[in-house]
């Protein structure tokens, strides 16, 4: 499959949007007040009266019911084959009124992809395949969505608005040295082409393998199933999720920077490179005026006070220099990059330096993201930045129907399941966990709400 397949149907608005996000998997609902539902069987199934595949072929299909109008069963044409689809993740995207189809496709026993694909209305735009390890099954694909513009230099010189998309993919899968870990990959579509690549993310990884004290392993099912949910504004995400390994619950903020963040930095990284040629070591003075000059005029992007913070960051940073080589140089220009990118961070409200000095920023370009030959060379990166927002001992607790709800940033959870006719729910303190509590259901309050009220209650906290 050709990687660089743009998603043609994809029209995308210039603004900063709420990030979307498939609530419970199988259903959207569109702009129009039409709903999407993702249906998995055999072919002769879902479609008895067709023949475009073999009658007991797995397929994937998707029901239209428009108001006002009949029913309509959408085959998803990239399921015709042999392969075998299910878990099924679907969310619309009103601004370009296109629902994304997210699911698992499994060749044999030993071979397991998810496929992205996009429906605009009308035609189905080619799919996006995205391997992760190959030879382990995935659970509990989901997605979500949020998008951005920016202010880049054209081909001309002048100055133009491009837009970026990011379709954020969460799912959990046995890893080769047997754990059952969560990955992510943003898939980044600038202009509406896909950059080619996406690049993948151990969450696992991140929190870290050492065991948390815990007596008690999190239930499979809970382990298998992570949450994606939105996170305290337009550009974040969290991720919530159980380790068997290290017996814990934890949670990963995620945000996609602002792209003027990586264009400022990489701007200032080869501005001081190119002047530094001729002013360094022996003018640092005159190269800290220079690299403040620079920042404040080319970094209109920010309020004129933050502009000017950077600037007189970067202005101290190149003072405090005292190399002799042109290596030393080089050095200079990347701190300076990455302080940029880190004073972003922080600006922002993200807060790069949390409790526990957890988070971190990766930058996509730099684990060699490959750039459309139509693109601009000059294309900034990608910035992701990732914030351990908790991890806690898993606490001791039922395995029927356990979920785990979030707060906004994910610092704070809950985790509930239901027995004997109650939902039993543990709330987090501090790096634990409160008492046990219950809800008694009865016959005006059943599981599904209670749970609703539990996840209200966190996303409150």
């Amino acid at each position: 499959m050709n990687m660089k397949t743009p998603f043609t149907a994809l029209i995308l608005a210039g603004i900063l949007g709420t990030p979307l996000v498939a609530q419970d998997g199988t259903a959207a609902l569109g702009t129009a007040g039409e709903v999407y539902l993702a249906k998995v069987g055999a072919y002769k199934d879902l479609f008895p009266r067709d023949h475009a595949t073999a009658p007991n072929n797995t397929v994937l299909a998707v029901d239209l019911i428009q108001p006002g109008g009949a029913p309509q069963r959408l085959l998803v044409p990239y399921t015709t084959g042999t392969d075998v689809e299910n878990s099924p993740a679907v969310v619309f995207e009103d601004d370009s009124d296109t629902l994304f189809v997210l699911w698992a496709s499994q060749a044999n026993s030993l071979s397991s992809v998810l496929m992205l694909a996009s429906f605009d209305g009308t035609s189905w735009g080619s799919p996006i395949q995205i391997t992760g390890n190959p030879f382990s099954s995935k659970t509990s694909p989901q997605l979500a969505i949020t998008h951005d513009s920016y202010s880049a230099v054209s081909s001309n010189g002048g100055t133009t608005t491009r837009h970026r998309t990011i379709i954020h993919v969460v799912w959990e899968e046995q890893t080769a040295n047997g754990n059952a870990d969560v990955l992510y990959t943003p898939v980044i579509l600038d202009e509406g082409s896909y950059l080619g690549w996406a690049p993948l993310y151990n969450l696992n990884d991140m929190v870290g393998r050492t065991s948390s004290g815990s007596s008690f392993t999190p239930p499979v099912a809970l382990v298998q199933s992570p949450v994606l949910l939105s996170g305290r504004d337009s550009r974040t995400l969290v991720v919530g999720f159980a380790s068997a390994e290290t017996r814990s619950l934890a949670a990963v903020e995620i945000d996609i920077l602002p792209e003027e963040i990586s264009l400022l930095a990489a701007d200032c990284r080869t501005h001081i490179v190119d002047l530094g040629r001729t002013l360094y070591p022996n003018n640092l003075q005159a190269l800290a005026d220079n690299a403040k000059a620079i920042i404040i005029s080319h970094g209109t992007a920010f309020h004129e006070d933050i502009a000017n913070y950077i600037a007189g960051q970067i202005h101290d940073l190149v003072l405090a220099n005292r190399g002799t080589s042109s290596t030393d140089l080089t050095s200079l220009s990347e701190d300076a990059r990455t302080h940029i990118v880190d004073l972003g961070v922080r600006l922002a409200g993200r807060g790069l330096r949390d409790q526990d000095g957890l988070a971190k920023s990766l930058s996509l370009a730099e684990s060699t993201v490959s750039v459309d030959s139509n693109q601009d060379p000059s294309a900034p990166t990608h910035l992701i930045h990732f914030r351990i927002a908790a991890s806690r001992p898993a606490p001791q607790m039922g395995s029927n129907s356990t979920q785990i709800f979030l707060s906004e940033t994910g610092d704070d959870a809950i985790v509930a399941w239901t027995d004997s006719g109650k939902v039993f729910y543990l709330q987090s303190q501090g790096t634990g966990w409160s008492n046990q509590k219950q809800i008694n259901l009865t016959g005006s309050l059943d599981a599904p709400h209670a749970f609703d009220i539990l996840k209200q209650r966190a996303r409150s906290r």
